[in-house]
């Protein structure tokens, strides 16, 4: 065999798949979501340039509310 027909060999079987990778059946689900204090949260934009806590994915609760920390800045999505 050679390399030309080794490479055909695997795009050949590179190409068959069972599913399409668009398939909404084939993917996984959304996951749990986090939480804070026993509250799920979401992601949201937070933009605090004018106060000098710079712009970053903040966490909100689920009736809209931003969680702050001690001081008083919202929690970043990633510390959750």
């Amino acid at each position: 065999m050679t390399q030309v027909d080794g490479l055909r060999a695997m795009e050949k079987a590179m190409l068959q798949t069972n599913k399409s990778k668009n398939d909404p059946t084939a993917r996984g689900t959304g996951g749990e979501g986090k939480t804070f204090n026993g509250k799920k949260v979401k992601p949201v934009l937070y933009v605090g340039t004018a106060v000098g806590h710079g712009r970053y994915i903040a966490v909100q609760d689920e009736g809209g509310k931003m969680i702050m920390d001690k001081d008083g800045k919202p929690v970043a999505f990633r510390d959750v």
